[in-house]
């Protein structure tokens, strides 16, 4: 599963996925779900730990994207009062849904550019300066909310130049050479290994779920373990099954996928009878 902690109009279901997010892990939890650390999963799609060991069991992986302050900080709202972030809510959560093996609860895909964060935040957000860093080291160490790599920029087209030979913006089918895949994934990886005193998680997360065929089929074969990425994951809005590739694990994405609690239960309805 996939929120974005940005997404906090209102104090509907539909447009705070904090709201969203809470009422989501109730119901997995009155469904008697666990929560698996992607590193888990991970490790299993490797073969580094047995299917067998996840045999008979209902599991669900959460992640959030684009790493704003609000995935570990409360949110003041003048109009909704103080809007709980990710990170408290997944702490709050372990009450009703418990954690599947040893590892943090979710994961917070962010985006490594510090100049393109601050961009982004007076163009896309509200121009608060938040969309920080600082609070990465201290975030990984508690281990409930791990980071994780969305990319140098995110070649986001509210930005003036992005890391894309020829300043493609908008699409990260684009990052389709090697020069363009290093500035993009391994530089970021080594911003946010510095960042989080060396915790950043061994994983990727493609921009808008882009899956280019060059990182999927011959970037991160041949140049993972170099980067210390393991796996990436995009949006495709399936289930994970025992021959998922690595590089292509797919999530359900709230506001897409589903957008209210009726449809979530329906989507877990259709993910445990097989068909999605």
């Amino acid at each position: 599963m996939c929120y974005h902690s940005w997404v906090a109009k209102g104090d509907a279901y539909q447009g705070n996925d904090h709201v969203a997010l809470e009422s989501d892990l109730k119901e997995l939890g009155r469904r008697q779900y666990q929560v698996i650390p992607l590193t888990t999963l991970v490790g299993v799609l490797r073969s580094k730990k047995p299917l067998e060991f996840l045999t008979d069991r209902k599991l669900v992986g959460l992640t959030c994207d684009d790493g704003t302050d609000f995935d570990y900080y409360d949110c003041k709202e003048d109009e909704n009062g103080t809007v709980s972030s990710l990170h408290s809510i997944l702490e709050r959560s372990e009450q009703w849904l418990p954690r599947f093996d040893d590892g943090p609860r979710a994961v917070s895909f962010v985006i490594a550019s510090r100049e393109a964060r601050d961009i982004l935040d007076r163009t896309c957000f509200n121009g608060r300066g938040e969309w920080r860093d600082s609070w990465w080291a201290e975030c990984a160490a508690k281990n409930i909310l791990g980071i994780a790599n969305h990319s140098w920029d995110h070649v986001h087209d509210g930005l003036p130049l992005v890391r894309q030979r020829n300043n493609k913006k908008g699409s990260f089918f684009e990052i389709a050479t090697f020069d363009d895949a290093e500035g993009q994934i391994a530089d970021a990886q080594r911003y946010l290994s510095d960042k989080t005193n060396g915790k950043a998680l061994p994983l990727f997360c493609y921009p808008y779920g882009h899956v280019s065929p060059y990182l999927c089929d011959d970037y991160f074969p041949n140049h993972g373990v170099r980067l210390g990425i393991e796996a990436a994951f995009s949006t495709a809005g399936a289930s994970v099954r025992s021959d998922t590739n690595v590089w292509d694990i797919p999530r359900f994405v709230c506001g897409w996928h589903w957008k209210s609690p009726e449809e979530f239960s329906a989507l877990l309805d259709a993910v445990e009878r097989g068909e999605r």
